[in-house]
């Protein structure tokens, strides 16, 4: 049995009673607010489907759940960078467009959450100027944080998604519907 002392419980309280007034305070700002706002709301992230191409606007957040599985791995204590890389596809959804690359990564328009056992959601925006069209993942790196008195070989990453046949539709303004697959 966990016993919290009533210091924890009214922390908790309170963290919980301020994430509501935050809540309820954005709701009631995005009321107030007229239609023609400059104001960016958040957006969905559209998560990768191992075999599917959702669609995610130019300007759109994707998401992927992924173990990087570090090696060694006993002084890891999170990720501290990830790069995704995908290449344009022309119509058929196979052929490469050589000059077509998507880099989305954590240091411009992307974050990491560690979710347990390794795992980490992985969130990333893509650049408005993303040119519509198709493109497959076909590279990913990440760097694993480390203790402060680390002094062992680097880790490196030993699983990547991209074996599994990652894709997205990148679509222009809000027209984020999933397409058939190409």
């Amino acid at each position: 049995m966990i016993y919290r002392t009533s210091a924890s419980i009214r922390t908790g309280a309170l963290i919980g009673g301020l994430s509501l007034l935050a809540i309820v305070g954005a709701s009631a700002q995005t009321l107030q607010e007229p239609v023609g706002s400059s104001a960016i709301a958040r957006v969905q992230p559209v998560a990768l489907v191992s075999g599917a191409c959702p669609a995610v606007r130019q300007d759109g957040v994707l998401s992927l759940e992924w173990n990087p599985g570090f090696d060694p791995s006993w002084g890891v204590t999170g990720m501290k960078a990830f790069r995704l890389v995908f290449q344009g596809l022309r119509e058929d959804g196979v052929t490469p467009i050589p000059a077509a690359r998507l880099v989305l990564d954590s240091f411009h328009r992307g974050r990491m959450t560690g979710i347990g056992n390794g795992y980490f959601h992985v969130e990333a925006r893509l650049p408005p100027f993303t040119h519509p069209g198709i493109y497959r993942l076909v590279g990913v790196n990440s760097s694993a944080a480390l203790v402060a008195d680390y002094t062992g070989e680097a880790p490196r990453q030993t699983v990547s998604p991209v074996g599994e046949s990652y894709c997205i539709t990148v679509v222009p303004g809000s027209r984020a519907q999933s397409p058939p697959l190409p």
